[in-house]
Order: structure tokens, then sequence, then C-alpha cells
């Protein structure tokens, strides 16, 4: 695995970690808090209705008491007495249900004139349970009952909350209820609100790690491209310094091949012909030497391919015209060389007013326009190559073109064995901040190499000095 992604591993999975603690806590500590909310509100809620309630029968007793105290006979204030309990009505579903000592309902829909509403009657299915509840809690002394029933504005059946109590002078049971659906509202609105708390937390949660990790890859890969610049650079010193420590290992090739082994060679020429000279039995015209005479003709001659071949050799490495006169010189005289050598048509021309260019761009030129040609001229079988060097104010081109077979090259630059030349033409122009493209196909090759020029980085080196007696 590489090093930044450890990196990113080891800075996005504790960030994660913790937030995923963050939201079980909150959630965690967020529904325990809703319950205790939902448990005070319940208490709240159901101490109102029964406060409520004990003042709506206490309010009852009085008026019962009042109707007792009157002169009328027993059955006529019992009379009196349900028809004001029929009358005390309170909100939309409040009212009063009375029961004798027999269970027996006494205050009836009818009387009530409420309509929905269906009293608990201990003789039918529905109303059997919640009347013997009343009853039993009556005969406890009274207190408070639940039980589902109807709610007659809806006609649902919903908790409903009770308060019962005597009527001993009469063995009355008298009670009335409020329904608990309002507090079921209200706790599911709570238990709603806490969960949308939850999840809109969560989604600010979700959304702090989402930007802890974008801004943890954005440092990364900042962080990246800052070290992948800086290695970048590294490579490109490198690769200068290489190329540099090249072309010097060139130039003092070529100064060792010109000023030693030449130099040798020539001396020796010139002291073999001078004993050619010396020698009696010159050949007469029309007839060839023999002997002595021409095996010394024959070394002569193969003395002198020897010298052409290695100032050949010593102008390939580093020719001095490149130095002396400039790129456009060099590459007209390596097109004359390979021309005569080459089965194809070869071409050179220059475009535009010719500029001095910086050591490290007329050698980078040279070398790529030598590789090119090498290319061509083993791989490509062209009819026919041109070289192009183009000048302009701000850069300078050079263009070799031909018409040969071509090549992949997808293969060529994938392949890790071949493609070398390749790929120190193209190390060379990146290096000094060019551009360098080939494109291969049916109708041949195009090497195009671009280099900036002006702001063009300098050389960390210069050619040595040029050969003494490059024309020898």
């Amino acid at each position: 695995m590489q090093l930044r992604w450890k990196l990113l591993l080891l800075t996005t999975v504790p960030v994660l970690g913790a937030l995923s603690l963050v939201a079980a806590t909150m959630q965690h500590q967020t529904l325990k808090l809703a319950r205790q909310e939902r448990q005070l509100v319940e208490e709240a809620y159901l101490h109102s209705k029964e406060t409520e309630l004990r003042h709506y029968v206490q309010l009852a007793d009085t008026a019962l008491a009042q109707i007792g105290r009157s002169d009328q006979s027993e059955a006529e204030q019992q009379r009196q007495a349900l028809a004001v309990l029929a009358g005390m009505k309170f909100g939309e579903d409040g009212y009063f249900f009375v029961y004798d000592r027999q269970g027996k309902v006494l205050l009836d829909a009818q009387q009530m004139g409420q309509p929905g509403v269906d009293l608990c009657d201990p003789n039918s299915p529905d109303g059997e349970v919640p009347a013997r509840a009343i009853l039993a809690k009556a005969q406890e002394g009274g207190g408070f009952v639940r039980y589902p029933w109807q709610k007659p504005s809806t006609q649902q059946t919903v908790p409903k909350l009770g308060f019962v109590s005597s009527v001993p002078a009469w063995g009355w049971v008298l009670g009335t209820g409020l329904y608990l659906d309002d507090v079921e509202d209200a706790l599911r609105k709570i238990e709603a609100t806490a969960q949308d708390n939850i999840r809109a937390t969560r989604t600010r949660i979700y959304a702090i790690a989402a930007l802890c990790i974008v801004l943890i890859g954005v440092a990364g890969l900042a962080l990246n491209i800052s070290d992948h610049r800086v290695a970048s650079a590294k490579l490109k010193r490198l690769a200068r310094r290489v190329v540099h420590s090249q072309e010097d290992e060139r130039v003092r090739v070529a100064r060792e091949l010109h000023d030693g082994v030449v130099q040798v060679l020539v001396s020796s020429k010139y002291m073999l012909e001078t004993v050619q000279l010396s020698m009696p039995g010159a050949p007469e015209q029309g007839r060839s030497p023999s002997g002595p005479r021409q095996l010394l003709d024959q070394g002569l001659q193969r003395l002198n391919d020897a010298l052409v071949e290695i100032r050949r050799v010593s102008h390939g490495l580093r020719p001095a015209l490149l130095d002396d006169l400039g790129l456009a010189p060099a590459l007209s005289l390596m097109v004359e060389q390979v021309r005569a050598h080459c089965g194809f048509a070869l071409h050179f021309r220059t475009e535009g007013e010719p500029a001095t260019l910086p050591t490290a761009h007329s050698t980078a030129l040279f070398r790529v326009a030598q590789e090119a040609l090498a290319n061509a001229r083993v791989h490509a079988q062209p009819t026919r190559v041109d070289v192009v060097l183009r000048f302009s104010p701000r850069q300078v081109r050079l263009l070799v073109r031909d018409d040969g077979r071509g090549f992949a090259l997808r293969k060529v630059q994938s392949d890790g064995q071949g493609g070398i030349g390749l790929r120190n033409m193209r190390e060379r122009i990146e290096g000094l901040d060019g551009r360098f493209v080939v494109a291969s196909g049916r109708r041949g090759t195009v090497v195009r190499a671009v280099l900036p020029l002006g702001l063009a980085p300098q050389p960390a080196w210069r050619p040595m000095p040029a050969m003494a007696g490059a024309a020898a």
C-alpha cells in the first residue's frame, strides 16, 4: 500500500470512528431525554386532567347537595338531580354518568340530549367491563379509573380517564370522565419531534464527516501534488545532470579522439606517405604497384579510412559546429552525413529568423534530431524524410517527419524494455520545460519538439572549449 493511502486511512478512520461514537451517544441521549420529557408531559397532563375531573365532580356534588336540602320528595329530588346532571356538560365530549346500588344506569343518553353518547351498561357486552370497574372503584370509596371508550365526537375508541364518587343519601354512583387522545397526540408529537431532531443531528454529523473527509482528501491531494512537484523538480534536475554528464563525457571522448588518436594517426599517415615518396619503383601510368609498394599503398588507404571514420564518430559525439556556429549548421552537417549513407531522400530547412539558443536547448534538439533520423533509418524504411527547424520570437520547433511504415506508439510506450530512445528524447525536452509529441501511423511518423525561449532555464554546465584543429 502506498504511503499516501496509509496516511489517508490513518486520518479518515479515526475521524469516522469518533463521529460514529458521537452520533450513537447523541442518539442515545436524545432518546433518553425524549422519554423523560414524555414521562413529565404525561404526568403533567394526567395531573391536570385529574384536577379538572375532581372539580367537575365537586361541582356536581355541590349541586346535588343543594337539591337534597330542598323540601321536595326524594323521588322529585332525584328526578331534578338527574335533569341537572344531564345539563351539566363541559367541553365537546364531557358529561356525567349515574348508577344506582345495583349497577343500573340512571342517566342515559336520551336524558342527556347529546348525540353519540353511549353509557357503560353492565348488562351490555361492550360496557360490562368498564361499568364493573367503575362500580368497584365506587365501592372502594371512589377515585380514578381508566378504560377504553368510544368518543362521541369522533366515534373512535380511545383511552378515557374517569373519576367516581358516591352519593350516600341516595345510594348513587356519580362520575365523569375525560378522553386522553389529546394526551396521546401530544406524546406522539414529542416522539416525532425527538426523531426529527435525531435525524437532523445525524444529517449534520454526516455532513461534518463528509466535510472532514473532503478536507482531509484535499489536504492529502495538496500534499501529494506538492510532493509530486518537488519529486518532479528533483527528477528534472537529476535528468539534466545526467544529460549534462553525458554531453561532457561525449565532449571529452570526442576531444580525446581528435587530439589523441586522430593526431597519432595523422602523424603516422604523414610518415608513411614520406616513406612512399622516397621508395623507388613508383608505379607507371596504367600499371598497378606490386610488392611492398602495393602493401604500403593499401595500408595508407586503410589508415585514411580509419581517420575518416574516427572523425565521423568524433563529430557524432559532439559536432564542433554545434558550439561554434549553432544548431542549424550542425543539423545541416548531420543531414549531409546521413544522406551519404541512407537510401532515401533527406531534406533539411530552417524557417524564421535564427536565434542564438542556450547550449542546453541546442544540444537537446540536436540529440532529438539525431535519434529521430537513426530511428527512421533503421526502422521506418521511408522514401523521404524532412527535418525542419523553425524559429519564432518565443520558441523554437524541431520537426522530423518521414513517410515510413510507422509503429504502434502505445505498445512501444508501454514496453518497459523498448522505446528507450523515445523516452530519452522526451526527458531531454520536458526537462527544459518543453513539449515533445510523437505521432505515428500508416502515413509515417512525425516527431515534434518545442522549447521556449527567453524564460528557458540556463544549464548548469558549459561545453568544453572547441577542439583545436577541428578542420584537420
